[in-house]
C-alpha cells in the first residue's frame, strides 16, 4: 500500500477535527513503534476500539472532551503523519463522501 502525503486544505483538516480515520490491522504495531511504545500501551493511551457490524477495529482516540484526533496538532498537522491510519491516507475531505463509506467497508473487511 502506498503512503500518500495528503492534503492540508481546510476540508481535509475538518476530517481530523470530526472523526479520526481507522487503522488497518498491520498498521497498529507500526504506529506504536513510531512512538517507541509497546503495542498494548499505544492502544491503551492513544486509540479507541470500535465494533461496527460486529467487526472490531481501531482508530486514534478523540482528544478529551472533543471530536478531534488525538494526533492533530495546533497547526492542523498530524503528529504521526508518516504512519497515520490507512483511512487518513486514502480519504480526503475534499473528495466525494461515497469514497469514505466504501473505504470504511474495505477496512472493516481487513479486520475480520
Amino acid at each position: 500500500m502506498s503512503k500518500r502525503t495528503g492534503c492540508t486544505c481546510q476540508r481535509c483538516q475538518e476530517c481530523c477535527r470530526r472523526e479520526p480515520g481507522w487503522f488497518i490491522p498491520d498498521e497498529v504495531p507500526i504506529a506504536a513503534k513510531f512512538l517507541n511504545l509497546l503495542e498494548a500501551d499505544f492502544v491503551a493511551r492513544f486509540c479507541e476500539e470500535h465494533a461496527e457490524e460486529g467487526v472490531p477495529a481501531i482508530s486514534p482516540a478523540h482528544k478529551p472532551g472533543g471530536t478531534e484526533c488525538v494526533f492533530l496538532d495546533d497547526e492542523g498537522l498530524c503528529r504521526i503523519h508518516e504512519v497515520k491510519p490507512y483511512e487518513c491516507r486514502k480519504v480526503y475531505g475534499c473528495q466525494h463522501s461515497t469514497r469514505h463509506r466504501r473505504l470504511r467497508e474495505i477496512i472493516r473487511g481487513m479486520w475480520r
